[in-house]
């Protein structure tokens, strides 16, 4: 019997799919977007979810409409640079360089900007409300500094929607984190959507 949890994974089967077929899109080659895992958590437990002493890099989108909450996308650093390598508009220099240049901030920004609003867009549906980002900033240093920067600019530090995010192409597979940070309303919200999603399947 499905739960709640299993309707927010359909919901990210859609996002990924969207998402893919956007990356590919950018990307100049075949992308499948994976969202195989997702939990919903306390602001609380999100460091101990995403290794917290890891450095790393995270878009961050505040949502200005819809909901009040917070979206991000992480990626450590050895995924930053992986995903950088399948982009055409990084130059090769720039790919074998220890440094992310202005470029590749920008590539990981247009990047992490795709999951966010593919993943808003497919929660927007199933709330039957239109939910709209502000545009992508960077983040950068260690994981727990980085959530402590968001919870505490945000002003949201209830719930955190936790997704696992997975690019994969034909010769590597590349690991990253989405996460909304909610309130406790926009959090109730979510749950009474999936609930009554499963009230209408029963009644089928």
């Amino acid at each position: 019997m499905k739960d709640e949890m299993d309707i927010l994974r359909e919901v990210g089967s859609i996002a990924a799919a969207h998402g893919g077929m956007a990356l590919s899109e950018i990307l100049g080659k075949k992308i499948t977007l994976l969202m195989p895992s997702i939990d919903m958590v306390s602001c609380n437990n999100i460091s101990k979810k995403l290794g917290a002493k890891e450095t790393g890099i995270t878009v961050v989108c505040r949502i200005f409409t819809g909901l009040k909450g917070e979206s991000a996308f992480i990626l450590d650093e050895r995924n930053a640079f992986k995903l950088l390598g399948l982009s055409p508009s990084v130059s090769d220099v720039d790919k074998k360089s220890e440094l992310i240049t202005e470029m590749g901030m920008s590539t990981i920004k247009e990047i992490g900007s795709i999951v966010i609003n593919a993943y808003l867009s497919a929660i927007s549906v199933i709330l039957k409300r239109v939910i709209l980002s502000l545009p992508p900033t960077l983040i950068s240093g260690t994981i727990s500094e980085i959530i402590n920067i968001i919870i505490a600019s945000s002003g949201v530090d209830d719930y955190a929607l936790l997704i696992e995010a997975v690019f994969e192409e034909p010769e590597q597979k590349i690991k990253g984190s989405f996460y909304l940070l909610l309130s406790q309303k926009a959090a109730a919200d979510i749950r009474a959507a999936c609930e009554q999603m499963l009230e209408d399947l029963k009644k089928q």
